[in-house]
């Protein structure tokens, strides 16, 4: 159930009215009391000096018994001072009075004012007159003659003129107490409104504050309070420094998220009820997540990988810092190295772990090329140098060996040198591209010129070995392309293409050689009708010492490094080498490389 609760101004302005109305109340009764007090205690005074100046003559009177005398004397002095004076002697019998005859009035010995008289000097009473029938003050003193009291003085007044002169004060005074009051609840009014106003104000900026707009600040003029002055520049330096407190939180953030997300290793944060809390664009490539706005899930819903589920579980239960490698398979193998350390609060408590996952898929590749190419330069090296060491050890064993044995022995020892010297300046070859496309392209001598010359000079050099198997080299559509390249870097590698295509082309048939521009590239084919290459081999046919058919390859003198040097002639022409084969067709290598201008 909602309560509305009420405002401060309208807790303020009722808490003033109220007071107010109270103290003027207060006020306006206690003047009226003290006005009717003073009145009363005035007439009694005024009665109280009457009854003194009239009590010798009626002294005098009542010691010589004249009644007559009394009686007349009373009326007269009565009309005369607008006072009513009753004499009346010890026994309580009245024998004068202004307004009544004394033979039919009661005996006046228990009245108040006349027993108070009697025993203290003198007495007052205010009471309802029985006689006249209305409210009148009564003051009576005794009349003394020879230390004996022989009568009493009565004078009084009736009460009715001095109320309605009360009446008329009442009136005014009320009259007057109730335009306070309007006065006071306009005064009230202002009041509260004077002290809310401020607040108010600054309930209107902590509104536009709370909903994130920093720039509120609180104005406030020169007539409100000094605390309120201060509470308004208090509030204003709240807000700046929050504004600048935001700004730096919302800079590191967003610092943190840049670097999160550029971050090339995957990252996954998982708390410790298996709910993701935060995961970078790394983590979903890596992971082929194609969900997106996955934090909140539960882990095992979104990976599916069994390795890498039971590790982030494991670190899960684990203080310390875990590293493993890990397999997934998505479209392709890939191994990726995970390590986990625990996520902990403010508190230092562990409240998950945190994941981060390199691929390190091509440097397992790198590292297999690494252990094959060493296994094949050995093996490479090891084969001619064991036939050379073998013959040669068997010359010098038999001297007399006969001419024939030994000329032939001769013969293999230098092919095998030959085989040896080739794979040697291949390998430093390979290397001086690797090394100069490492450090600076400019460092290979890029002229602009014609691609005429290299494919001439290529076709030249190989023209003799393809006519020994009656081979024909066809330039098919070449054309005349001017474009910035090192000239000699792309005759070795149209070299090395058609040396490959004349070892592996069938005898009497053609190679074809093609130069087109297409996309902004110049691509230049070698087109051979060999037995074709098998689909499996295709993707390594350019890794160093990488052959088909091993026994064949070294038959016809290759050392396997051909083709992976023409990749790195066009790796250091920024540009890509392609073959497509078919068994028992034959197979089309092609050298793109970018044109550095027209």
């Amino acid at each position: 159930m909602n309560i509305k609760r009420k405002t401060l101004f309208w807790k303020l302005y009722p808490s003033f009215l109220i007071i107010s109305f109270i103290s003027l109340l207060a006020i306006v009764m206690i003047a009226l009391w003290s006005f009717k007090s003073f009145y009363y205690q005035e007439r009694a005074v005024d009665l109280e000096i009457r009854a003194k100046i009239l009590t010798p003559e009626f002294s005098r009177l009542i010691q010589t018994q004249n009644y007559q005398e009394i009686q007349k004397k009373s009326q007269q002095l009565g009309d005369d001072s607008s006072t009513r004076i009753t004499i009346i002697l010890p026994s309580g019998k009245i024998i004068g009075d202004t307004k009544k005859d004394p033979t039919t009035m009661d005996n006046h010995k228990n009245r108040p004012e006349i027993e108070q008289a009697t025993r203290y000097g003198k007495g007052l009473s205010i009471r309802y007159g029985h006689t006249l029938a209305i409210d009148s003050m009564y003051f009576a003193m005794p009349i003394i003659a020879q230390n004996k009291m022989i009568g009493i003085m009565r004078t009084s007044t009736p009460l009715d003129t001095l109320r309605n002169a009360l009446w008329s004060i009442y009136y005014k005074v009320s009259l007057g107490f109730f335009i306070l009051i309007i006065i006071t609840a306009f005064a009230s009014w202002w009041m509260s409104k004077a002290l809310v106003r401020p607040l108010e104000i600054i309930k209107v900026q902590a509104q536009r504050l709370a909903k994130g707009d920093f720039s509120s600040r609180v104005q406030l003029s020169s007539n409100d309070s000094l605390e309120s002055e201060q509470l308004g520049q208090a509030f204003n330096e709240i807000a700046i420094q929050l504004n600048q407190r935001i700004e730096i939180i919302l800079n590191q953030r967003n610092e943190q998220e840049a670097v999160f997300s550029s971050m090339v290793e995957g990252v996954i944060a998982v708390d410790s009820n298996e709910n993701i809390i935060r995961i970078n664009q790394a983590a979903y490539n890596i992971l082929k997540i194609s969900e997106q706005n996955i934090e909140g899930i539960k882990l095992e819903s979104v990976i599916d990988n069994v390795e890498l589920h039971k590790l982030i579980l494991f670190a899960l239960q684990q203080d310390t810092p875990l590293g493993q490698e890990i397999i997934i398979h998505n479209d392709v193998e890939q191994v990726l190295f995970a390590q986990s350390a625990p996520l902990l609060d403010i508190h230092k408590n562990k409240c998950g772990t945190l994941v981060v996952f390199n691929d390190i898929t091509k440097l397992k590749e790198f590292e297999l090329q690494r252990k094959e190419f060493v296994a094949n330069v050995s093996h490479e090296l090891r084969t001619p140098l064991t036939a050379i060491q073998g013959l040669s050890e068997t010359l010098i064993e038999f001297p007399d060996l006969v001419q024939e044995k030994r000329a032939y022995f001769i013969d293999v020892i230098h092919t095998h040198s030959i085989r040896l010297e080739s794979i040697i300046e291949n390998l430093l070859t390979l290397s001086k591209i690797e090394k100069e496309t490492e450090t600076e392209i400019d460092e290979l001598d890029f002229v602009e010129e014609s691609i005429t010359l290299a494919l001439s000079n290529a076709i030249f050099l190989c023209k003799d070995k393809a006519l020994k198997r009656n081979i024909d080299i066809i330039l098919n559509n070449a054309e005349d392309i001017i474009f910035k390249h090192n000239s000699s870097l792309i005759e070795q590698a149209i070299i090395n293409l058609l040396n490959n295509a004349i070892k592996y082309s069938n005898g009497d048939s053609e190679i074809k050689i093609t130069v087109i521009k297409q996309n902004n590239n110049i691509e230049i084919s070698v087109e051979d009708k060999g037995n074709g290459i098998p689909e499996e081999h295709l993707s390594r046919l350019f890794e160093r010492f990488y052959r088909v058919d091993k026994a064949r390859s070294r038959k016809l003198g290759g050392t396997g490094l051909g083709l992976s040097i023409v990749k790195h002639i066009a790796l250091a022409h920024n540009g890509t080498v392609q073959v497509k084969s078919e068994i028992n067709k034959g197979s089309i290598f092609s050298l793109i490389l970018p044109l550095q201008s027209d």
